[in-house]
């Protein structure tokens, strides 16, 4: 019998915090046991369904243990964005070449941020079940929209997508209604196949129970035994009743405080990651603190790392854990909606089954009708890296100076403390009447809760707003209305002095009434959790397997990559393995390519590649299509050629001696070089080609002090204020091209 343990119910009586197990483990003879089954599988989303339905495919009887009052997990309320290769049947259909190889390579590969963290045996295990996994779950029901499968920015793009191919694929959810969100968002389109498919094979399901325990023969020793877990039913405000399940065949109903479920082949941790979690989370970033409270999938699904401390508990290691840092997309976000403490996403209706607990669905920001500020009133970036995509890694620089960069001395004693957020949105009623917002219609702004403040004047909006999380950091009226007036300045003069903002440098905030809204961000996905072997094992702290243990999904750590395919094939490869242990509790399963899935024979395009091949090309981050991305890199290179060509032309020309170059290597992000155009022994143009400055800063020096070199002819200047190391490259760049010109 199969175990699979899986947190992500939400009760609003439950404890927040994880509720850890007794030190000391009781004889698996002293147990007694309520359910057993060969696998116990906890946590009922996107890696513990398939998990359930490998194993009793390969003749194991399985028990899933779900904390929520239903099957789905984050699976159930995301976008259903597969991202599975390996030459899949969609990929084969739209003549997309890929194999286990290719995929392998560009999930270890170090030129990707997205990709050199990663554990070489965990992808290889993932690349080598991936397209087997994918039919798999399309023979359990789930189908594909007929879209040619898309790829984002290639990481030789600048981006930090590590793939080569497009893999993107999306459910088709038609069949299924989100009762959850409320709205289409098809990721109900994977678990509800899935389930029903696994209610129909005779998998038993105990819902509303959260696992608290694993237990295992010794502490740090002998074999896992099975599972204790605590009653944690769905109560809305209001109401005396359990919230109950869509589907109940096969529902164990259960309402005792504490159940112990014996896993008689092994337990699998399907508990869905650690982002929920803020003690476990800044163990791996500080930074990560309690007011990003608007974690993706909740209220509906969390990840409370309740599956890794109990792993951990009976020895069990973390893994990849380099992969937890908060570049931008994959951990860490902007909330597409300002105002709501759930803000990540598409959002939620009023249909959905738990609106009393999302409460508002917040409003769409118009980024040029705003202004971020921090705690205290003051900007804390330029809003125009806050207002980029969530894969762009140019929003990196936002989050690290939001994260860590407010700083108050409340006594004045010289003990300064570093503070990041909560984060607030300055807009004004012109801007809500710009974009057709109602501001006070119900379920549109959290005022309730605090997520939302309104008032009259700038002044009293200070006044009546309440930091949450901060409540004794109150942010000052005067800074406020200074901020926002210098701020309108800006507008009106066309240039932000403070942080270089351009692209949405377009309205003046000055008709009240003004709002506050939040706009602290997200906790995304998890990428990094307990350390596994390549059958998803769980390895103890000196690199031993530990008998009848497993772990899949987010709460395995090893591989860090957005979307549901490596989510869905760790699940698969658990699921085989537990159903194949031997007496000593560990797997005996092959983890070696399929044949029968072995994709395009592409080993000659995994071998290492030319520099060029990973240069920065600057290509577009939307995403696409791989025909249309394969036709614009066609494009480029094509553009390239002929770009080189007419550049040696021009060396070869006369006019070329007009152009001169100069090289610095100690700008503030390293190298900066610049071009000059010479004619009748004057500088005509300066043009900086290379650089890594920092953005609305460095950058924006570079421009006064080229436009302060052709006015004088001269590369002695004063530095600009903010930017000296910037500054000071510039002008040694600039002496050095001038030089080469004889000037």
């Amino acid at each position: 019998m199969v175990l699979i343990l899986g947190g992500s119910v939400v009760s609003v009586f439950a404890n927040s915090q994880v509720t850890t197990g007794s030190p000391v483990q009781p004889a698996t003879e002293d147990i007694a046991w309520d359910y057993e089954a060969d696998v116990v599988v906890v946590g009922a989303g996107a890696s513990g369904l398939p998990a359930a339905l490998k194993a009793m495919e390969d003749g194991s009887s399985v028990i899933l243990v779900e904390a929520n009052f239903d099957v789905g997990g984050h699976v159930a309320v995301s976008e259903g964005q597969f991202h599975s290769g390996g030459g899949t049947m969609d990929q084969e259909k739209w003549n997309i070449e890929d194999s286990a190889d290719l995929y392998y390579y560009d999930h270890t590969r170090g030129s990707s941020i997205n990709s050199r963290y990663n554990d070489a045996a965990y992808v290889r295990s993932i690349a080598n079940a991936m397209n087997e996994a994918y039919s798999f779950i399309m023979d359990n029901g789930v189908k594909t929209l007929d879209v040619e499968p898309m790829v984002r920015s290639y990481y030789r793009d600048g981006g930090n997508d590590g793939d080569s191919v497009g893999r993107m694929t999306y459910v088709d959810a038609s069949d299924w209604e989100n009762t959850y969100t409320g709205t289409e968002a098809a990721g109900i389109g994977i678990s509800r196949p899935l389930e029903q498919s696994l209610r129909e094979k005779g998998a038993q399901f105990l819902l509303n129970y959260h696992m608290d325990k694993i237990y295992r023969d010794g502490m740090f020793e002998g074999q896992v035994t099975g599972i204790q877990a605590s009653y944690s039913p769905t109560i809305l405000p209001g109401e005396e009743e359990p919230l109950p399940s869509q589907m109940s065949e096969g529902n164990i109903e259960e309402t005792k405080e504490t159940v112990n479920v014996k896993a008689n082949k092994a337990v699998i941790i399907c508990t869905g990651g650690s982002t929920g979690n803020v003690e476990f989370r800044t163990m791996m970033d500080p930074r990560l603190g309690e007011h990003l409270d608007g974690l993706a999938g909740m209220p509906f699904s969390d990840q409370d790392a309740s599956g890794e401390y109990a792993a951990m508990e009976v020895g069990g290691a973390l893994g990849a854990l380099g992969n937890y840092t908060s570049v931008v997309g994959a951990n860490i976000t902007a909330p597409r909606r300002f105002g709501v403490q759930y803000g990540y996403g598409r959002g939620w209706t009023e249909d959905s089954v738990i609106w009393p607990l999302v409460r508002a669905n917040g409003i769409v920001p118009d980024f040029d009708s705003l202004v971020i500020v921090n705690m205290v009133g003051e900007r804390i970036g330029n809003e125009d890296q806050y207002a980029l995509g969530q894969q762009d890694v140019n929003r990196e620089e936002f989050f690290d100076q939001a994260l860590t960069g407010t700083f108050i001395d409340p006594d004045g004693d010289g003990n300064a403390e570093a503070y990041g957020g909560p984060l607030w949105a300055i807009m004004d009623q012109a801007a809500a009447e710009r974009n057709g917002w109602d501001m006070d219609a119900e379920g549109v702004l959290d005022y309730e809760e605090g997520y939302a403040f309104k008032a009259d004047t700038l002044e009293e909006l200070a006044e009546k707003l309440v930091n949450k999380y901060h409540e004794d950091i109150k942010m000052d009226p005067e800074t406020l209305v200074d901020t926002i007036t210098r701020y309108n300045e800006f507008v009106k003069n066309g240039k932000d002095e403070d942080w270089g903002r351009e692209d949405t440098l377009v309205n003046t905030i000055e008709e009240g009434p003004f709002y506050a809204l939040w706009a602290t961000p997200s906790m995304h996905d998890t990428q990094a959790g307990i350390r596994v072997n390549e059958n998803m094992q769980v390895v103890d702290i000196y690199g031993e397997p530990i008998p009848n243990l497993f772990a899949a999904g987010e709460a395995s750590g090893g591989m860090r990559v957005h979307g549901l395919g490596r989510v869905m094939t760790s699940g698969y490869v658990a699921g085989r393995a537990a159903a194949s242990v031997d007496e000593a509790g560990l797997a005996t399963a092959d983890t070696a390519l399929n044949p029968d899935f072995a994709g395009a024979e592409t080993n000659d395009r995994t071998k290492t590649n030319k520099a060029e091949y990973f240069s920065q090309r600057g290509l577009s981050l939307d995403t696409m299509t791989h025909s249309e991305k394969e036709a614009e890199i066609e494009s480029w290179l094509n553009d390239a050629d002929a770009k080189g060509e007419e550049e040696s032309a021009e060396e070869e020309s006369d006019t070329a001696n007009n152009v001169f170059e100069g090289q610095s290597d100690n700008g503030f992000g390293g190298r900066l070089k610049l071009q000059i155009t010479v004619e009748d022994g004057q500088m005509t143009a300066i043009e900086v080609i290379e650089h890594a400055e920092t953005t609305g800063i460095g950058d924006e020096a570079l421009k006064q002090l080229s436009e302060k070199a052709l006015e004088t002819q001269s590369a002695d200047h004063d530095v600009v204020s903010g930017a000296s190391v910037s500054s000071r490259a510039f002008m040694e760049a600039l002496k050095q091209a001038m030089e080469n010109a004889g000037l």
